[in-house]
């Protein structure tokens, strides 16, 4: 797979399926909240134009002070763009996201497909650049827990992604998942299993015995220590 476009492939169809939601002609906003000078900056270019700092004010008021669910759909395509190549961070993520969640699954089929497909895209993109700042923990929990997406198939694409990016992710991931609070959900539970289990100490050693520096290295090797250590408990 090429994933290197594989982005563009799955935002253009996401573009495609919410295309059926034009710009309203009035933007239903608390003056009070959004000053009107923001609300015409995220009006006053073609979506695929519009940049993170005109949306910004949106992503924090979308849905709450801020439009409807039409207005909201209209602008979902280019927010997650944005997410995708780093102009937003984790917070903007968590967020939106969070607003995706408790609303996406009584959308049209082609919607949720495409909001679906691009999750997947998103993940195997992060999965190929380290760092990111939309990090893999903070997009675990958006799939597994605001999404309530089956976590398994993702756990299994990282096992297979043999890139150096990926380790790092690992690396990083079991020092930041130590010191998770734990939950009862079943993704955490799924996750937390997966964690003490054999998938992890593979990526890290296969990230070890390629490393592209001494340093690379030395972050492999720590990490499997802290597996070693996390999996016996």
């Amino acid at each position: 797979m090429d994933t290197s476009s594989d982005p563009d492939r799955a935002l253009d169809a996401l573009y495609a399926a919410f295309s059926r939601y034009p710009l309203p002609a009035k933007a239903d906003v608390c003056d009070h909240c959004v000053p009107a000078e923001l609300v015409r900056a995220a009006r006053a270019a073609p979506l695929r134009m519009l940049s993170a700092s005109a949306l910004e004010p949106y992503v924090w008021n979308g849905l709450f002070t801020w439009g409807d669910i039409e207005e909201f759909k209209h602008y979902l395509p280019r927010l997650l763009d944005l997410l995708i190549i780093e102009e937003f961070g984790a917070l903007h993520a968590s967020s939106l996201m969070l607003r995706v969640g408790v609303r996406w699954r009584r959308w049209r089929k082609i919607e949720q497909e495409a909001v679906i497909a691009t999750v997947s895209s998103w993940w195997r993109h992060t999965l190929n650049g380290y760092p990111r700042d939309v990090d893999v923990m903070t997009l675990i929990e958006i799939i597994g827990d605001s999404l309530e997406l089956d976590l398994a198939p993702y756990l299994a694409e990282w096992e297979s992604n043999s890139t150096e990016a990926a380790a790092r992710h690992m690396a990083w991931f079991m020092h930041d998942f130590t010191v998770s609070v734990a939950h009862d959900t079943e993704w955490f539970v799924l996750l937390d299993n997966w964690i003490r289990g054999p998938a992890p100490a593979a990526i890290l050693e296969r990230g070890f015995f390629s490393a592209s520096s001494p340093q690379v290295a030395q972050e492999f090797s720590d990490a499997l220590e802290t597996h070693r250590i996390w999996s016996r408990h």
